[in-house]
C-alpha cells in the first residue's frame, strides 16, 4: 500500500523525533560516561597517591618510635653484650607499641641477630640490602614486602652508638584491617586490594577491603602487571568498574606488590536515572506535537513541492531554463528560488568541468580528446576531404625540465602553443596532445602553414627572464584520406611520424610510411615470430672480419645478428632490430647475441686464435643496471677472456639518461671489456661525453670512409679522428672500406683495424674461420700476435 504525503511527513516527523532524541539520549549517556569516567580516573589517581601517602605517614611513626627504641641504652648495651633475650624481649614490647607483628635486629653485615617471629631466623641473610644501604644512607628505609601470603610495610632503622652498630627492623601488617583502616581514615574508594605476583606470571591477593566480594575476580590482574600508572575502565559479572593498579615501593629481591583500587561506575550512574524519565516524557510530548502539526504542514507543503518536483525533473534531464523568480518569503519560496540558483550554479559547473576536460590547464588549448572528436567531427561531414595532421614535438622538453624545471616547462608550452595557433589561424585547429606535443588539425592536403613555417612560427630560441635556450622542433604528417579516416587512427599514426622524425639528426619533418608502422598486424606477427625464434635459438650470428691493418691480417669481428624467417625467408636487421627496439624485445635479443659471442669468443681463444669479438649494445640496455653481472657470468661460464670482447655503443645510446648510462658502462669497464664508440662522428653531441666515457676504442662512421678517395674534407675529418683517438690513448676502426686505396689510406694514417666489403661482407661462422685460415688476411694467433 503506497503512503500519501501527509502518511510519510507524519511517519518521518515521528521516526525523526524518535531517532534524534535516542540519538541526544546516546550521546548524553555518552558524555555522561565519558565525564563520570575521568572524573573516576582522576579519582583513582589522587587516591592512589593517597594511599602511598599514608603508607609514608605510618612509616613515619613506625621510623620514629623504632628510632626512640634505637636511642634506648640498654637495648645498645645488651646489643653489644650480644644478650639475645634482651634484645628480643625489647623488641616485642616495643612491636607491640608501634603495631608491629614481627621485629628483627639485623647486623651490619646483613645477618640476622634476633628474630620476634621466628626464633631459628639467627644467623641467616636479611636479604634485602638495599634497604640496609637506605637506611645506612637516609637514617631510615621502608618498602612493602610480600612473603607467606601476607603483605608488610617494613621500616628499617640503625641502631646508632654514635656509629651504626646494628639494624632494627619492623614489619607493620598490611592485611584487611588496616586496609579498612586506611580507607576510613581518607578518602580512598571502597574497593581496595593488594596484590603480589606469585612467580609463575599469575598475581594472589595479600589483603583486601571490598564491600562485594564478586569484584575481587576483576580486581585482580591476571598475566603481566600493568606498565603504566591509567586507570582503565573493567567490566566483569555484569559490573562496570574503574580499575587503576599502582606498583608500591618493594625492595630488590622481594616480590613486586601493586594496590589496586576499583571504583564502580554504575553507582555512579545512578544519580542520572531521572534524566532518563525526563527524556522519555520529552519524546512522548515531541510525538504528539508532531503529529497535530503534520495535517497542518502537509496540506501548505503538498501542492509546492509537486511543482518543484517537475522543476526538478527537468533540471535533471539538463534543462537549465531560468525559473520564474517567486516573491513568497516563506521555506518554499526560498526552496524554488534557491533551485533557481542551483540550475544555473550546475550549468555553469558542468560547463567549467567540460572545458576542463577537454583543454589544456597549461596552455588553455583543446586536448587529444577535444583533437579527436573535432577530427572524427569533420570527417563525418559528406565525403572525405582532404586534411592534413601534423603531429608537433619538442624533443628537448625533458632536457630542459631537468635543467631549469616545470615552471620554465609550461611557460615554453604556452609559449610554443600561442605561436601555433597564431600560425594555423583561422582555419588550423591547435591541441596540445602530449606532454611534450602539439597537433594541428589542417583542411587542404597541401596545408596552409607547412612544416616549415610551423618550424619557423616557433622559432629557435625561447628567453625567460635570464635564460635562453634553443627550441628543436619535430613534425610527423598524415593526410586524409591516404592514412587513414579513422580520428583516433590518424592521431596514432601521427605519433609515429613524430617519433621516426625524432630520431633523424637534422630536418626532422617525417610524413608516414605504412611500411614503418610498428602496430600493423604483420609487425606485431614479425615480433611475436621473433621470440619463439629466439626461444628455438633459431637466430644466426655472422662475423665481418676487422683486419689489423698494421699487420695485414684478421684481429676481430664484428657479430652481426641474421634471420631467416621460416616462411618469410631472410628478415633484413634494420627491420626486426627496430621493431626489437620499439616492443621491448631489444633485451632478450642482445642477452642472445652476447651468450653466442661469447662462447664463440672462447672457442677461438682455446683453438689458439686472438681475435676481439664486439657486439653492439642497444639503448635499452644501457638502461639495465644488472648487464654488467650478466655480462661477468657469461664470461666466466664460457671461459673466455675479457679483453677478447668489444662492446659496441652509439653517441645517441647515452643521450637519454647519461648519468645512467655511464655507471653502466664503468661496471663493464672495470671488468677489463673494451667499450667503442659506434658511428663517432655523427652524433649530436660528439665531445660532449668522450671525456666521461671509460672507452677505448672509437669507430669511424663510414658516412666518412666511402668516399675518401674523392672528398677531401671526409679526408680531413677520418684523419682528425685518427689522431684525436690516438691522443687520447684510443684504438681506431674505420668502417665501410670498399676500395683498396682507402685501406692502404688508413693504414698509413695508422687507423688500427678497418672493416668493409673491400675485405669481407658479414660472413656465416664457418664461412668466417675459412677466411682467417685461408684467405688473404689470416687471423692473428696467440702465437705470432
Amino acid at each position: 500500500m503506497r503512503l500519501g504525503f501527509r502518511n510519510r511527513l507524519a511517519g518521518f516527523l515521528l521516526v525523526s523525533l524518535i531517532l534524534v532524541q535516542t540519538v541526544t539520549a546516546g550521546f548524553v549517556y555518552s558524555f555522561t560516561q565519558k565525564a563520570l569516567v575521568e572524573q573516576g580516573k582522576k579519582q583513582l589517581s589522587a587516591s592512589s597517591d593517597l594511599f602511598v601517602h599514608q603508607l609514608d605517614a605510618l612509616s613515619q611513626r613506625v621510623a620514629e618510635g623504632v628510632h626512640i627504641l634505637s636511642l634506648d641504652f640498654a637495648l645498645r648495651q645488651a646489643i653489644a653484650l650480644q644478650n639475645s633475650q634482651t634484645v628480643l624481649s625489647a623488641l616485642r614490647n616495643h612491636g607491640r607499641r608501634v603495631g608491629a607483628t614481627r621485629m628483627r635486629l639485623i647486623a651490619l653485615d646483613g645477618t640476622i641477630e634476633g628474630d620476634t617471629l621466628d626464633a631459628t631466623a639467627a644467623g641467616k641473610a636479611f636479604g634485602y640490602d638495599d634497604l640496609l644501604d637506605g637506611a645506612a644512607a637516609e637514617g631510615r628505609a621502608t618498602a612493602v614486602v610480600a612473603f607467606d601470603g601476607h603483605a608488610y610495610w617494613t621500616v628499617l632503622v640503625p641502631v646508632m652508638a654514635p656509629t651504626p652498630i646494628a639494624y632494627i627492623s619492623a614489619d607493620i601488617p598490611l592485611d584487611d584491617a588496616m586496609m579498612d583502616t586506611l580507607r576510613q581514615l581518607s578518602s580512598l574508594p571502597r574497593e581496595i586490594l593488594l596484590v603480589a605476583d606469585r612467580g609463575d606470571g599469575k598475581w594472589r591477593s595479600l589483603a583486601s577491603c571490598l564491600e562485594n566480594a564478586e569484584i575481587l575476580d576483576q580486581l585482580l590482574p591476571l598475566g603481566e602487571p600493568p606498565s603504566a600508572v591509567q586507570p582503565s575502565l573493567m567490566n566483569s559479572h555484569g559490573r562496570r568498574d574503574l580499575v587503576l593498579a599502582k606498583s608500591l615501593r618493594t625492595p630488590a629481591g622481594s616480590s613486586p606488590v601493586l594496590v589496586v583500587l576499583g571504583l564502580s561506575l554504575d553507582d555512579a550512574f545512578r544519580q542520572y536515572e531521572p534524566v532518563v524519565l525526563v527524556l522519555v516524557a520529552i519524546l512522548a510530548a515531541g510525538m504528539s506535537v508532531a503529529l497535530f502539526g503534520t495535517t497542518l504542514i502537509a496540506r501548505s507543503v503538498a501542492k509546492p513541492i509537486e511543482a518543484l518536483a517537475k522543476v526538478a525533473a527537468r533540471i535533471a534531464t539538463g534543462d537549465y531554463a531560468p525559473l520564474p523568480w517567486v516573491p513568497q518569503p516563506d521555506e518554499i519560496g526560498q526552496l524554488s528560488n534557491a533551485l533557481g540558483d542551483m540550475a544555473l550554479a550546475i550549468q555553469e559547473r558542468e560547463e567549467h568541468i567540460l572545458h576542463q576536460a577537454r583543454h589544456d590547464v597549461i596552455t588553455g588549448l583543446p586536448n587529444r580528446m577535444a583533437m579527436t572528436d573535432a577530427i572524427a567531427f569533420d570527417l563525418a561531414n559528406g565525403q572525405p576531404k582532404p586534411f592534413t595532421l601534423m603531429m608537433i614535438g619538442l624533443p628537448r622538453l625533458q632536457e630542459i625540465v631537468n635543467t631549469v624545471g616545470h615552471d620554465f616547462r609550461d611557460h615554453l608550452m604556452r609559449h610554443v602553443g600561442d605561436r601555433l595557433r597564431r600560425a594555423a589561424a583561422p582555419e588550423g585547429l591547435v591541441a596540445r596532445v602530449a606532454d611534450s606535443g602539439f597537433a594541428v588539425w589542417q583542411q587542404s592536403e597541401t596545408p596552409q602553414v607547412s612544416p616549415k613555417q610551423m618550424i619557423q612560427a616557433v622559432g629557435e630560441i625561447f628567453r625567460q627572464g635570464d635564460i635562453a635556450v634553443d627550441i628543436a622542433t619535430a613534425i610527423g604528417i598524415v593526410r586524409v584520406p591516404d592514412h587513414g579516416t579513422d580520428a583516433s587512427l590518424l592521431l596514432q599514426r601521427a605519433d609515429i611520424a613524430l617519433h621516426q622524425a625524432l630520431l633523424l639528426p637534422d630536418d626532422r619533418i617525417v610524413f608516414y610510411d605504412p611500411g614503418r608502422d610498428p602496430h600493423r598486424s604483420d609487425h606485431l606477427t614479425l615480433m611475436s615470430d621473433l621470440r619463439e625464434a629466439l626461444d628455438r635459438n633459431e637466430l644466426r650470428l655472422h662475423y665481418q672480419p676487422k683486419i689489423k691493418l698494421a699487420a695485414g691480417r684478421v684481429g676481430g669481428a664484428e657479430a652481426l645478428v641474421r634471420w631467416t624467417h621460416a616462411r618469410r625467408g631472410f628478415v633484413a636487421p634494420d627491420q626486426f632490430i627496430a621493431m626489437a627496439e620499439e616492443t621491448g624485445n631489444i633485451r632478450r635479443l642482445t642477452n642472445w647475441a652476447l651468450a653466442t659471442g661469447i662462447a664463440q669468443a672462447a672457442e677461438w681463444q682455446r683453438r689458439g686464435f686472438e681475435l676481439r669479438l664486439s657486439v653492439n649494445l642497444s639503448v635499452r640496455d644501457l638502461g639495465d643496471k644488472s648487464l654488467p653481472d650478466r655480462v661477468r657470468d657469461l664470461l666466466e661460464n664460457y671461459g673466455a677472456r675479457p679483453e677478447n670482447i668489444v662492446l659496441e655503443i652509439t653517441e645517441s645510446a647515452i643521450m637519454g639518461e647519461p648519468d645512467d648510462a655511464i655507471a653502466v658502462l664503468r661496471r663493464l669497464a672495470d671488468q677489463g671489456i673494451d667499450l667503442s664508440i659506434d658511428d663517432f662522428g655523427v652524433g649530436q653531441s660528439s665531445f660532449t661525453y668522450l671525456r666521461r666515457l671509460p672507452v677505448r676504442e672509437l669507430k669511424i662512421d663510414k658516412s666518412f670512409v666511402l668516399n675518401l678517395a674523392e672528398s677531401s674534407e671526409d679526408a680531413v675529418i677520418v684523419r682528425s679522428i685518427v689522431e684525436l683517438g690516438h691522443n687520447l690513448g684510443y684504438k681506431v676502426t674505420a668502417e665501410g672500406i670498399e676500395t683498396e686505396a682507402a685501406m692502404q689510406f688508413l693504414a698509413d694514417l695508422g687507423c688500427d683495424y678497418g672493416q668493409g666489403y673491400h675485405m669481407a661482407k658479414a660472413l656465416p661462422l664457418d664461412g668466417f674461420e675459412k677466411f682467417i685460415v685461408g684467405g688473404r688476411w689470416p687471423a692473428l694467433t696467440l702465437v705470432t700476435s
